[in-house]
């Protein structure tokens, strides 16, 4: 797969040799001839990752302003986002429809002196009868470096507009740097 990372956000734990990451990133090819690119929210632990798409240059939009919110000084915030896809397959049985949805939160946790953190957790919808679901990959910073993230999300809304995707996108325009 062929993209480009715009936020990127990448930490390790004591641990692991590898970081973790959670980026938004675009498909310079997938837009095809002239039409919207699509964007996309990679999340990995470090031997193992997944992309899943953003609903469109909005839904990018509304998690750069999410981590734009996140206040510098510890006080109560959390931003909740749903992406989610589907895909068909086919089965022994024919061609049955797969769902991969993912929950992001961009908050400070209450119970932990409100300290700064993001949660990405997948889940995936199996097809067939009876219907199986399970966990995907689970992906948290528990610890964000706010002023770091804030420039990623500034750098992802820069891309946003360069694309002319969504100019103000819902809410109107974009919170100042």
């Amino acid at each position: 797969m062929d993209f480009e990372q715009v936020f990127t956000y990448a930490w390790k734990a004591p641990e692991e040799e590898r970081p973790y990451v959670l980026s938004a990133a675009y498909e310079p090819t997938g837009a095809g001839a002239g039409g919207p690119r699509r964007w996309l929210l990679l999340a990995a632990l470090p031997d193992f990752s997944e992309f899943l798409a953003f609903d469109d240059a909005a839904h990018a939009r509304e998690f750069a302003r999410a981590v734009l919110g996140l206040p510098l000084t510890p006080e109560p915030y959390e931003r909740e986002l749903h992406l989610s896809e589907s895909r068909t397959r086919t089965l022994l049985s024919g061609p049955a429809t797969e769902v991969r949805s993912a929950g992001l939160s961009v908050g400070r946790d209450p119970t932990d002196g409100l300290r700064a953190y993001f949660a990405y957790q997948s889940y995936y919808a199996f097809p067939g009868e009876p219907q199986y679901a399970a966990l995907g990959l689970e992906v948290v910073c528990e610890d964000v470096d706010v002023p770091r993230a804030h420039a990623e999300a500034r750098a992802l809304l820069e891309a946003l507009d360069a694309s002319g995707a969504d100019a103000a996108g819902p809410g109107g325009p974009d919170p100042a740097p």
